[in-house]
């Protein structure tokens, strides 16, 4: 049974209007993965669990339902929830490989997202795709920015027990976590689009390249 559907009606379950808009925006998600931007309106509907009608009373037009789909999918504030389930008491190092490794399951799902946010203008082509995209760049960064902060923060509470053995401050510490996974990205996503196979990152190894380094144990510094 799908997050809109009542347990022995079969109708919608009442939820308030803001509940009801994110509810409907998870469920589709599925659907547009498979689908992609030739999903019909039907099947979205179906998806959420209501009825076409139900869901237009919610959304404007398939357009923009299909791209609030994609924008919430992509905001970083989705994975705030799972970085805060990471339990805080178990050792440093396996914290670490947590938040990493979720890091890159999210990099790899936004791949997908993103390339349908680029189709998303042939749901509407009496609208320039110019304005497409720059009406989307402008959502996803405000997005992204308010969605980076929080997992900021949440990364920062996971490592504050450990701040003290750090030699550098815990907000770069964080950058630099940032900066790997990301650089370790950019190096999947530049060999996906060259058709290259690469292994995928292991999240244990960036763990230990950012808390170790590259030298041998007794390796003076240089």
């Amino acid at each position: 049974m799908d997050i809109l559907s009542a347990a022995r009606t079969g109708r919608a379950t009442p939820l308030p209007p803001d509940e009801r808009r994110a509810a409907i925006l998870v469920a589709v998600r599925p659907v547009l993965l498979e689908r992609g931007v030739a999903v019909t309106s039907r099947e979205l509907a179906e998806a959420a669990g209501v009825a076409e009608g139900t869901l237009f009373r919610v959304f404007a037009d398939k357009a923009t339902l299909v791209r609030e789909a994609i924008l919430t999918a992509i905001d970083p504030a989705g994975s705030v929830p799972e970085l805060a389930a990471i339990d805080r008491s178990l050792p440093l190092r396996d914290r670490l490989v947590a938040v990493l490794a979720q890091g890159l399951a999210r990099v790899d799902d936004s791949m997908r997202w993103m390339s349908l946010l680029h189709e998303i203008g042939r749901l509407d082509p009496a609208r320039p795709p110019a304005e497409h995209h720059e009406s989307a760049v402008r959502l996803w960064s405000r997005r992204q920015k308010a969605g980076n902060e929080a997992v900021t923060a949440t990364i920062a509470w996971l490592l504050e027990p450990d701040q003290d053995r750090f030699r550098l401050p815990l907000e770069e510490v964080i950058e630099l976590l940032t900066t790997v996974l990301l650089g370790t990205s950019v190096r999947t996503i530049d060999a996906a689009r060259g058709g290259i196979e690469i292994a995928p990152p292991d999240p244990a190894r960036l763990v230990d390249l950012v808390l170790h380094g590259v030298l041998a144990d007794g390796s003076p510094r240089c």
